[in-house]
């Protein structure tokens, strides 16, 4: 399985990435909306990229990471996406749980 790189990234960011994508498959897109930010980056279902894993490890303990849940934004929404849910401190075990549940496809 390839690793992730994003050269321009923290070395946490890239970790949990490659880790995700051994633990998980090709079952996610990377995105980042964040260049700016080295310390976060997201992960999207590869059936609708609206459904999306915002991922932080910003002023987190090593493997922990900040969570933010997102899908497409309600009909006629000025956001470019809705918040679901937040989770503040999560390690990679609990994030795969995440990330595994929010971008599977649903009925």
């Amino acid at each position: 399985m390839p690793k992730v790189d994003i050269p321009s990234k923290d070395a946490e960011i890239r970790e949990v990435l490659s880790w995700l994508r051994d633990r998980l498959g090709p079952t996610f897109l990377v995105i980042d909306h964040w260049d700016g930010d080295l310390c976060a980056i997201g992960v999207a279902a590869t059936h609708d990229p609206k459904q999306l894993v915002y991922i932080s490890s910003w002023n987190r303990p090593g493997g922990r990471y900040f969570v933010e849940l997102e899908t497409a934004p309600a009909p006629g929404s000025e956001m470019p996406y809705t918040s679901v849910s937040k989770f503040d401190t999560v390690d990679r075990e609990e994030l795969a749980c995440i990330v595994a549940q929010h971008l599977t496809p649903r009925p």
